[in-house]
């Protein structure tokens, strides 16, 4: 399985819950997301791809020179490194793989 699968379908799970009328389409590989905008419907197509490369919030705004790794913390918030599915969460994602057929 490709890289990020698991954690695509997983996103592409929560946006479909989060937005009605949103669907799948073009084989898997976007959602569209219908919403009304200026009395006209639009679609927001949404596509997902995995990074080859993780970053850190900022690199794209760091001269050259700087610390890379010099980043403010936010220590109200604990955040783990490790997220372990439940075993709900992993039969839906298996369900979805189905339904689309992968």
């Amino acid at each position: 399985m490709a890289k990020g699968q698991i954690a695509k379908a997983e996103i592409f799970k929560k946006i479909l819950e989060n937005f009605d009328g949103a669907f799948i389409y073009n084989d898997g590989k976007e959602i569209r997301i219908p919403i009304m905008e200026n009395g006209e419907e639009v679609q927001i197509k949404v596509t997902l791809t995995a990074a080859k490369e993780n970053v850190n919030p900022g690199d794209d705004n760091a001269l050259p020179g700087d610390s890379a790794t010099e980043q403010k913390v936010d220590t109200n918030t604990s955040v783990s490194n490790t997220v372990e599915p439940s075993i709900e969460e992993q039969q839906n994602i298996n369900d979805l793989l189905k339904a689309l057929g992968l």
